[in-house]
């Protein structure tokens, strides 16, 4: 394939979510568009609100209608499949030659779906998420179970399994499992807007030390220790942005703090990540998954060259111990700690020159070339190297 004819195979996309977008699904889809697949996502839009039909670029949005909301524990299964159930009229009008399964859900959907295609599509599994650890606090024991076995046998019937993470390809190995680490590595920003004038478009002091966390605002997150640090020491400023179950929550909470912001979801957190002195990043200590986290903030940190504050928990431990990226915590006077450390310039301008020097490495370019070498060219053949 040449790059840009997209005359490649036809790539569909299954994904459980609506695509508002998702930063990696839409990293990963342009770049098969780019090298010449025609890709398509289908998705499931759960609260109705987004176009049924859209283009992100070279890539086909559709997105089936399935009225639903968070937190339904196992009962959500029913309404997957109703979703998964609409995926169908798509796939038998133009069927895939690949179907990309984005986590464990939509791989079984995509071995139940393949004879809709009339032909034997490669299957790719994009395992987002280790499913039996990530749920552990939500579902039963038996289910969990279950979920285990699937996990360890559905994806041995994939032609290619790619991981966010080494972390994370290490979990698969030791099951037998042999797949390809493409990680959420993000190209330097070279443009990034100054930080004084990024300060003075959030309305933030210029002089004031900003600690930013900028990402999903879940309950897995562990938020608790920046809001103490707020309320501990007002001279710091406090930038969240972001969007989940916690925001209400935190907005009621920053009404009283005059040194803690609460943005919302921002399209692009460039701003915020120019003003900022450090970045924070942790997981609940007790998360079952904490030790599996394959964060993007971590890879934004190496980016924005932005000194990151964390506890050391799974792919940010691992650089940890090889890098300076930052200051780990694990207590309130741990974290002051760190934050007071960070906030010397010549500490910060250290770990800001080692996160430099990562970026030749850590880069979107590198694993966007892992992705496409590995990716399968046509519905017979695939490469079968990994890194």
């Amino acid at each position: 394939m040449r790059p840009g004819d997209r005359s490649g195979p036809r790539v569909d996309v299954l994904f459980a979510f609506a695509y508002h977008p998702d930063v990696r699904v839409r990293r990963l889809t342009q770049a098969l568009a780019d090298a010449g697949y025609r890709v398509r996502i289908l998705s499931w839009d759960r609260t109705g609100d987004l176009p049924e039909q859209e283009r992100d670029g070279a890539v086909e949005v559709r997105r089936v209608r399935v009225l639903s909301h968070d937190n339904r524990g196992w009962t959500q299964l029913i309404y997957l499949g109703r979703a998964v159930l609409r995926f169908i009229p798509h796939i038998w009008r133009d069927p895939p030659e690949i179907i990309h399964a984005v986590d464990l859900p939509m791989l079984l959907a995509a071995v139940l779906l393949a004879p809709v295609t009339r032909r034997r599509p490669r299957i790719v599994y994009d395992a987002f998420e280790i499913y039996e650890v990530m749920e552990a606090h939500k579902y039963p024991r038996w289910l969990l179970r279950a979920i285990g076995g699937l996990e360890r046998i559905v994806p041995r019937l994939a032609d290619l399994v790619i991981t966010p993470g080494f972390e994370r390809q290490g979990y698969f190995a030791d099951r037998g499992i042999r797949s390809v680490a493409v990680p959420n590595w993000i190209d330097p920003v070279a443009d990034r807007p100054p930080r004084e004038s990024s300060r003075q478009t959030l309305g933030l002091e210029t002089t004031a030390v900003v600690i930013a966390y900028a990402g999903g605002l879940d309950p897995s997150r562990d938020l608790e220790p920046l809001l103490g640090h707020a309320v501990r020491h007002p001279e710091h400023v406090v930038v969240i942005a972001g969007r989940g179950s916690q925001e209400e929550e935190l907005r009621r909470r920053s009404a009283g703090l005059s040194n803690l912001f609460i943005l919302g979801w921002l399209p692009d957190p460039a701003t915020v990540l120019a003003a900022a002195d450090m970045g924070y990043y942790a997981l609940r200590s007790d998360h079952p998954y904490a030790q599996h986290a394959a964060p993007n903030n971590l890879y934004t940190a190496i980016a924005f060259a932005l000194p990151l504050i964390h506890r050391g928990q799974g792919e940010i431990g691992l650089l940890a111990a090889r890098h300076d990226i930052g200051r780990a915590f694990d207590s309130d006077a741990g974290l002051d700690e760190a934050v007071a450390e960070l906030a010397d310039p010549k500490v910060n301008a250290s770990v800001r020159r080692e996160l430099q020097s990562l970026q030749a490495t850590y880069n979107w370019g590198r694993a966007r070339a892992v992705f496409l070498d590995a990716y399968p060219s046509s519905p017979r053949t695939m490469s079968s190297d990994s890194p």
